[in-house]
């Protein structure tokens, strides 16, 4: 079997565009994987044409040597793009490698070690159109009532509105007052978890973490920056409550000082950034021997999800999977991913499990996005 090309597709996803990939062979069997990358699409698009010369007639069954060979080909490494782009081309692979055994991917991997993956919720806050944040502390309790009669048992926010770097007395009460109340609304038994984004420095993230001790969140998730390791680890000395991160590590390499310094208490890697689903695999492996649980970031498609499942499947050390349920775009699958009570059934089809329609690709033409982490349209009152 030999690589006789790399497609690649942008579909518009509300916030963000998803850009999906195929591998196809000479036997017939194609391939599908996920490169989205939020922001840098155009990027993306060049970075797979890129790596598509080297893997043209190369057997695509031989998943850890053209991994190694990309690697080392290329040269450059530690960098988010090349190796996003590198996990989507991987997990069309183990996708193929699936559909050729007539196995799913977690199969290959040693079996599952779960029949379900549990999930927990991102975006439920957004008003019509998926594009209206909440204007009140009120709206968010609305919205968290909402999300949790529907059957979610997890939620993650960001109540930090655009606050960056310091924040002032009101937002930190605005802040404090959003945790306070979404608490109290939905009681002891749904998990809060956190999200900053990165975006405080370390005296502040201290102060604001000892603030939120009372309501018991899950996580608070990236309250400094991911770059310097002891900061993370003066951080996590200071607060009781538990802290994640890694979305923005890639290969197991980064992650080494993280685990060696037990800097965080829940690492975070995304399939589709971090180096592929058996790269994540391995990084799973080593936090195991520091008894460090994994929570995989998944905030993109569907595909992504799908490789995330395998993966989740396919780990002792799992706990949940961040999830972002866009209904405007189910049809983006032939048969799209169901979630029921917050879980996804382990699939038992080949590969992934899940195909392309790309018949509706064309409803979902590419716009140009930018993120909005610090805007001023994500602050709110009390």
């Amino acid at each position: 079997m030999k690589i006789t090309d790399i497609k690649t597709y942008f579909v518009e996803a509300v916030r963000r565009n998803w850009i999906f990939l195929e591998v196809e062979t000479d036997s017939g069997i194609t391939g599908i994987g996920e490169v989205t990358f939020e922001m840098f699409d155009k990027a993306m698009g060049g970075a797979i044409e890129d790596f598509k010369r080297l893997l043209i007639g190369e057997n695509p069954l031989e998943i850890e040597r053209l991994w190694e060979m990309l690697v080392r080909r290329k040269f450059w490494r530690g960098d988010t793009l090349i190796t996003s782009a590198l996990s989507g081309i991987e997990i069309a692979l183990w996708d193929i490698k699936g559909k050729e055994f007539g196995a799913p991917i977690y199969s290959l991997l040693g079996g599952p070690c779960r029949n379900s993956i549990p999930t927990y919720g991102n975006y439920w806050f957004l008003g019509k159109g998926r594009e209206n944040y909440p204007k009140t502390v009120d709206d968010y309790v609305i919205k968290a009532e909402e999300a949790v009669s529907k059957g979610w048992k997890a939620l993650k926010w960001s109540p930090f509105g655009s606050a960056a770097y310091n924040i002032n007395p009101k937002q930190e009460e605005i802040i404090v007052t959003c945790v306070k109340m979404v608490r109290e609304a939905v009681g002891d038994k749904v998990d809060l978890l956190l999200d900053a984004h990165g975006r405080f420095n370390l005296p502040t993230a201290i102060r604001i973490a000892q603030r939120l001790e009372p309501y018991h969140p899950f996580f608070l998730e990236e309250l400094i920056p991911p770059e310097n390791v002891d900061a993370m680890l003066e951080l996590k000395k200071s607060t009781k409550v538990p802290l994640a991160g890694g979305e923005r590590l890639v290969t197991r390499h980064q992650f080494r000082e993280v685990l060696n310094k037990f800097a965080l208490d829940y690492i975070q890697p995304d399939v589709i950034h971090c180096g592929g689903i058996y790269e994540t695999k391995k990084i799973a492996a080593m936090a195991e021997t520091y008894y460090i649980p994994v929570i995989p970031h998944n905030p993109c498609g569907p595909v992504a999800t799908a490789a995330a499942i395998h993966l989740a499947a396919s780990i002792p050390n799992f706990v949940m999977l961040e999830y972002i349920d866009v209904p405007e775009r189910s049809d983006v699958l032939i048969e799209p991913l169901k979630l029921i009570n917050g879980s996804f059934e382990i699939p038992d089809k080949p590969g992934l499990g899940v195909e392309l329609n790309k018949s509706v690709f064309s409803k979902y033409p590419y716009k140009d996005r930018e993120w909005d982490h610090y805007a001023k349209i994500r602050d709110i009152v009390i």
